[in-house]
């Protein structure tokens, strides 16, 4: 009569990411010293963005976008302008490494100014954020000098008004 080794199950109903990791299984009895055997369990789970860096950039100056995610397995990112795709061409450099993205456009200008999608997928899921490349004067289009500048007045005048009504000029 042959003997069938008894065998042990570990189920994880409803596993988490932290919860993957190198197991442990150890079989011992009274005859022999306990027999040990290691399992990797890989969770895998759709991307998540979990940092993304906008730029404020003076024209002629090189713009740098990062976009950080977690995944497994290991995302794969696109650039987006408006709803066209971004590729490494003249003036544009997009590096990936592992699970972060950085998109580097080089010498600045007007017409680069705005906002840029970074779209992270993998079989499981796609998820994306919005970042800016802006001028110092804020993150609209980098055109607006006067627009800024007339904010400005109006809001020292705005202060200047309460100051007037607590101090009765």
């Amino acid at each position: 009569i042959g003997l069938v080794p008894e065998r042990t199950y570990l189920d994880i109903i409803g596993i988490m990411r932290n919860q993957a990791g190198r197991y442990e299984c150890k079989a011992s009895n009274d005859v022999a010293t306990p027999d040990v055997k290691y399992v990797n369990v890989v969770v895998n789970y759709p991307p998540t963005i979990k940092k993304t860096q906008s730029s404020e950039t003076q024209v002629g100056r090189m713009g740098t976008l990062q976009c950080d995610a977690t995944a497994v397995p290991t995302p794969e990112f696109e650039w987006y302008r408006d709803e066209k795709r971004l590729s490494n061409t003249q003036g544009i450099n997009i590096q990936i490494l592992g699970t972060t993205t950085v998109l580097m456009i080089a010498n600045v200008t007007e017409e680069d100014y705005g906002n840029y999608t970074c779209v992270a997928s993998n079989r499981l899921g796609v998820q994306n954020a919005s970042l800016f490349l802006y001028s110092e004067y804020g993150p609209g289009t980098g055109r607006d000098i006067n627009g800024a500048a007339c904010v400005s007045q109006s809001l020292w005048l705005l202060l200047a008004s309460f100051a007037c009504l607590f101090f009765k000029c």
